[in-house]
């Protein structure tokens, strides 16, 4: 039976896990893949305001199904929900940094965990106003796009309360405590004799 020693001697750097080296190269293909998804709802972005400003072989060609308002309000809450989980990206890659290092329980890692529940917290409001703001211009017949919950002949709009997302949050904040208070014991453990 062989068993990992849980601590390793003063001065001896600990041996990375294999899922803390799975991790951090899932965390690394992700960061990738969200810059090129970012970069290509970047360039649509720009299509789309050429298109809304009129560009004549871009408007009759490229927006068939959707105006050129439509696609650029999607495409812009698309950016930010990508901008967002590129936050969250680069917090969890230092995370796991310090974690293959051995040294999970650093003041930075707390901080780092409270920068991903903010995170988390405001791309649900994001999604929920920007889920409100498809249903209102529809509505107003300003955009021909209507969101599931919402009628575009009448004002009614229901907003999507997902509480997973919440308690998620709830527990972000958690772990975020339970490292602060793991670096401070951690600090007084070493002051101690």
């Amino acid at each position: 039976m062989n068993v990992e020693p849980l601590y390793t001697e003063e001065g001896m750097a600990a041996k990375p896990s294999a899922a803390s080296a799975f991790f951090r190269k899932l965390i690394t293909v992700l960061w990738w893949l969200s810059w090129a998804f970012f970069l290509l709802f970047a360039v649509s972005l720009i299509v789309a305001l050429l298109g809304w400003a009129g560009v004549e072989p871009l408007k009759s060609q490229l927006f068939v199904d959707t105006d050129p308002v439509s696609a650029f309000i999607m495409l812009l809450s698309m950016l930010v929900h990508i901008s967002v989980f590129l936050i969250i990206l680069k917090q969890l890659q230092n995370v796991c940094k310090t974690l293959a290092a051995g040294d999970p329980f650093v003041p930075e890692n707390a901080r780092r965990l409270r920068v991903i529940w903010i995170a988390v917290a405001c791309g649900e409001l994001l999604r929920q106003a920007g889920t409100f703001l498809f249903s209102h211009l529809s509505s107003k017949g300003i955009i021909a796009y209507s969101p599931s919950g919402s009628s575009a002949d009448g004002y009614d709009v229901t907003i999507e309360l997902r509480v997973y997302v919440w308690f998620l949050v709830l527990a972000l904040i958690i772990f975020a405590e339970v490292f602060r208070e793991g670096a401070r014991l951690r600090q007084e453990q070493k002051y101690t004799v």
